[in-house]
């Protein structure tokens, strides 16, 4: 006698709705919240909205996140494409390379459709609700800059490049100059969409002004 079928395993039998795993369904709804708030806006964006792109009911979201607020920090915490979350370094990895594959890595992240977007969104609610440009802070932005630093750091250590007590600054000053205008200019969509290979010019551009 066959077992039946696991939750995970279940097909959705025709006139029902589909049956998605506690992880599948977490994903529909923060990417359905995403989309919500980056073009609806967060003040007026709607659970019902939410579950209703995400293809659920209101009762099963509300079960996952009892309000927006909640919903939007779970979406910042799972950035599931963000490089520090995903670093795999070779073994043989010297100080210099890891530090340029780190800043390109941050470049190219932030210079996302995705991550554009949700910084425009996080300016537009910043003066309204500033407890979710805290959020992201510290759930994103600190996360993001320990990533480099440490590469920064262990550059120092090793002679590479200049040799600074503050880490931090040096760390701000890099990515600024990576990033150069082509982030300001995404953000505003002023300027064509930089391509990769501008993208990574800037960035060697910003590690021989800098001393790498």
């Amino acid at each position: 006698m066959t077992k039946p079928a696991s939750s995970e395993q279940e097909k959705a039998k025709p006139g029902r709705p589909p049956v998605y795993t506690e992880k599948e369904r977490c994903q529909r709804l923060l990417r359905a919240a995403e989309e919500v708030f980056t073009t609806t806006g967060y003040g007026a964006a709607t659970m019902e909205e939410i579950a209703k792109s995400a293809g659920m009911s209101k009762k099963t979201l509300y079960a996952k996140y009892p309000d927006k607020e909640h919903l939007f920090a779970a979406m910042v915490g799972g950035l599931w494409d963000s490089p520090w979350e995903n670093d795999q370094p070779a073994p043989s990895e010297d100080a210099k390379a890891e530090l340029r594959r780190r800043l390109h890595a941050m470049v190219q992240f932030i210079m996302t459709t995705r991550q554009v977007r949700l910084t425009r969104l996080l300016i537009s609610e910043a003066e309204r609700t500033p407890k979710l440009a805290r959020d992201f802070h510290e759930r994103v932005i600190s996360k993001a800059r320990r990533y480099l630093a440490e590469a920064v750091e262990r550059a120092r250590d090793e002679g590479i490049g200049p040799q600074v007590e503050d880490i931090e600054q040096m760390t701000t000053t890099l990515l600024g100059a990576a990033l150069a205008r082509n982030h300001l200019g995404a953000l505003f969509d002023r300027t064509p969409k930089a391509t990769k290979k501008q993208l990574e010019h800037q960035v060697e551009t910003a590690l021989r002004l800098l001393g790498y």
